[in-house]
C-alpha cells in the first residue's frame, strides 16, 4: 500500500503556501507499508536541504492521507518502493520550488534532465513522480515538476482514507 500524507506545515513560510496554494495544506509525504507489516516515509524536506527515507514519527498519525482509487500491481508497487528508498539522501529542490512558485517554464535543456533522472526534489515533485512511477500518474497532462501539493490533493485517481499510521 502506498499512502500520501498531507500537512498544514507550521510558520511563515507554510501559512504562506497555503495561502499562495488555496489549499489547507502546505507539506507532502508518501508512506509506503512494506511486506513485512512496517511502514517507511520518503519525505522531501527543504529545512534539513535533503530526501529522507525514514520510520514513522509519532507527528505522521495526524497526516490526512490519500491512496489510489485503483490499486497499484504488486510488481510495480515493490518497484517503486526501491525506486523511492533510492532517493534517500538527495538534495531538496530549491531551484525547482522557486520555478515552480514563480510559474517560470523550464527550458528544453532543464526538461530533458527531468526525464533523465533527478538528484533533487521537492515534496510534492518526489509524490508525483511516485505516483507515476507506480503506474497511477496524478494528472494526466502534467510534469512532476509542476505539481503543487494542492495538486496532488485534487487528483482524480486518489481517495481520502483513514490514516493507516494512527495506532
Amino acid at each position: 500500500m502506498i499512502v500520501s500524507l498531507f500537512e498544514p506545515g507550521s510558520g511563515p513560510a507554510a501559512a504562506a503556501l497555503r495561502w499562495w496554494q488555496r489549499c489547507s495544506f502546505a507539506h507532502v509525504k508518501t508512506a509506503f507499508l512494506l511486506p513485512d507489516g512496517s511502514w517507511k516515509i520518503l519525505e522531501a524536506l527543504g529545512e534539513i536541504n535533503r530526501v529522507v527515507w525514514r520510520d514513522p514519527m509519532p507527528h505522521d498519525c495526524r497526516a490526512r492521507a490519500l491512496t489510489f482509487i485503483d490499486l497499484p500491481y504488486l510488481a510495480a508497487e515493490a518497484q517503486t518502493v526501491e525506486f523511492a528508498a533510492a532517493q534517500n539522501g538527495k538534495g531538496y529542490d530549491y531551484a525547482g520550488i522557486g520555478a515552480f512558485l514563480a510559474r517560470r517554464d523550464r527550458t528544453a535543456a532543464e526538461l530533458q534532465r527531468e526525464r533523465e533522472g533527478r538528484e533533487v526534489w521537492f515534496c510534492s515533485e518526489i509524490d508525483f513522480a511516485i505516483a507515476s512511477k507506480v503506474g497511477r500518474p496524478l494528472h494526466a497532462r502534467m510534469q512532476p515538476f509542476e505539481c503543487s501539493v494542492r495538486d496532488a490533493w485534487v487528483s482524480p485517481v486518489r481517495v481520502e482514507i483513514p490514516n493507516p499510521l494512527q495506532q
